[in-house]
């Protein structure tokens, strides 16, 4: 059985959403205080986006393609062939970013191709798992990312730049949604905690609200911090975590950017491995007689068909710094769950 904590769960969403705070954030011209109001505004929104999924597990004790099963096998498939787009489009982009960003940045000596190919397969064999297990890595590679971070504060200057935290800022009300719409599109593993819902042994609402508590306060922390270390530096690069761990020394290490490459890479390849196990079960429900990994590997094998070309070619970066519309997560994740409750509650009164 496919059973997870609802802190598991919370931590491997988590460790999601860390992989993109430490790939980059895109500069939006704010400064910090107001881009830590957005943050607060942001995840209230995805509170309420969440509610119907969490409304439906609960209510039916069991996951979305499960529920939708109870009304039809059409809505079933259905629902499951939309995640699986949004799944693969998903994996597409983090393997897209995760090889852009470790061959123009991070590292000069490791090539993009042997990088992909090492985190690919790692993480395909973690997505044979069951999502027990997915959990427990998350809560290992959170510790290690808590620990990073804990030394990265521990050795930074101690000259502390203020000069951001202020709201004296030009059309105050425009910049702080736009803000708040740039932070909510880099929230794509809103969709595969949603798709885990079922999962979950114990409260949905405690799975779901326990992530965004922890992800406000990791990312208020961060950037707060990134913000007092490099002052005017942090809102004028896409890279502040990056260029945090370049400025930190201590008297045994100089720098702690390979600290961040190796936290970094794992949590690319727990992110990809749930991506991978998530689509991989949209499969098995979209082909049920499909029998052991096989659905797990099927679903990996179109992004990275898809990935070749611009892998080869150098075309990444437009991939890499892609926003996409807000509208695809917050449909997502919020609308198809609240059309398949509205329906499985109309069939059951009905009945």
């Amino acid at each position: 059985m496919n059973k997870i904590s609802p802190l598991q769960l919370g931590v491997l969403a988590l460790c999601a959403r860390c992989f993109s705070m430490m790939t980059y954030f895109p500069y939006t011209g704010s400064n910090t205080l107001v881009f830590m109001a957005a943050l607060v505004i942001s995840c209230a929104l995805q509170g309420l986006m969440l509610i119907p999924a969490v409304v439906l597990c609960k209510r039916e004790g069991c996951g979305l393609c499960e529920a939708a099963a109870k009304r039809s096998v059409t809505l079933a498939k259905t629902a499951a062939l939309l995640f699986l787009a949004y799944f693969i489009w998903d994996i597409f982009a983090t393997v897209g970013t995760f090889a852009y960003f470790t061959d123009q940045y991070f590292s000069d000596q490791i090539s993009r191709i042997p990088a992909v190919i090492c985190a690919g397969t790692a993480a395909l064999y973690l997505a044979t798992m069951r999502s027990g297990v997915l959990g427990k890595c998350a809560g290992i590679v959170f510790v290690l990312f808590i620990a990073f971070f804990v030394i990265l504060f521990l050795s930074a200057a101690d000259a502390p730049d203020m000069s951001n935290f202020h709201l004296a800022q030009r059309d105050l009300p425009k910049t702080l949604m736009n803000d708040v719409s740039g932070e909510f599109v880099r929230n794509r593993e809103l969709v595969m905690l949603v798709f885990l819902l079922g999962d979950v042994k114990g409260s949905c609402t405690k799975a779901a609200y326990s992530y965004l508590a922890m992800k406000l306060v990791i990312l208020e922390t961060v950037m707060g911090f990134a913000a007092l270390v490099l002052g005017e530096l942090a809102q004028q690069t896409d890279m502040p975590v990056f260029y945090l761990s370049c400025y930190s020394n201590s008297s045994l290490i100089e720098r702690y950017d390979a600290g961040f490459m190796s936290v970094w890479t794992m949590l690319a390849v727990l992110r990809l491995a749930a991506l991978v196990h998530c689509a991989g079960r949209c499969v098995k429900v979209m082909f049920p007689k499909l029998t052991g990994n096989s659905s797990t590997i099927a679903a990996g094998v179109l992004p990275a068909v898809a990935a070749a070309a611009l892998l080869l070619k150098r075309r990444w970066k437009t991939v890499a710094y892609l926003r996409e519309p807000t509208v695809l997560i917050a449909v997502t994740a919020a609308v198809i769950p609240c059309v398949v409750y509205l329906l499985v509650k109309g069939r059951k009164k009905a009945a």
